[in-house]
């Protein structure tokens, strides 16, 4: 069996094919979810909010893979990413992280790797849109649905009038359709061409 800093290295080893990498990223879920679904449960004493985090929190950890110097130090970065969408979405104070050992064990109903790693791939896919915008587009996206700033706080951050915030905001979803659409037919088996009908000729009869 690979060791996680193996399994590191292949998830974001650019020479691999994308199935390949998400092969050994699929495996790092496998084995790290249960650990950090108790970390995200230790700060948000909620099944269904520590679900949520845990998911957010291992799509980014795959984006940001190439971040982490040392790929023996994943768990520990890991758990950094985790309890830091955990706060995201209660943003509150910090807790002791000694109450992380009491967290209760893992529902069998929860999301498995697969689910997960199903998320990872669209939200790649996402972002690969994304970075087909325009600059000033990205910029204004990222924020808006990925980062969760709102327009208004969009717009104190980057110093523009609101206005141009939502302006940015149009055009980047009308074209994010375009080129989400092309990326969807790119992966859109051509379709087999039927088979011709053979309509039987009646037999010529002479006089």
């Amino acid at each position: 069996m690979e060791k996680n800093d193996i399994l590191v290295i292949n998830a974001r080893n650019q020479n691999l094919s994308v199935g390949q990498r998400h092969l050994a990223f699929g495996e790092l879920v496998n084995r790290f979810y249960d650990v950090a679904y108790r970390w995200a449960y230790a700060v948000l004493e909620d099944r269904h909010q520590a679900q949520d985090a845990v998911q957010e929190a291992f799509v980014v950890a795959f984006q940001s893979l190439d971040q982490l110097r040392d790929p023996l130090a994943f768990a520990g970065w890991l758990r950094q990413i985790v309890v830091s969408q955990a706060y995201r979405q209660v943003r509150g104070p910090s807790i002791d992280s000694s109450s992380i050992e009491a967290a209760p064990e893992l529902p069998a109903n929860e999301p498995g790797p697969a689910a997960i790693l199903e998320e990872v791939e669209m939200k790649e896919r996402v972002m690969t849109a994304v970075q087909a915008l325009p600059e000033k587009e990205q910029i204004v996206t990222q924020l808006f649905y990925l980062n969760g700033y709102s327009q208004h706080e969009i717009a104190r951050l980057l110093e523009l009038p609101l206005t141009t915030v939502k302006k940015r905001l149009q055009y980047a979803r009308r074209n994010l359709k375009g080129i989400m659409a092309t990326m969807v037919d790119s992966f859109t088996p051509t379709a087999v061409p039927a088979e011709p009908v053979l309509v039987p000729v009646p037999a010529r009869k002479y006089p």
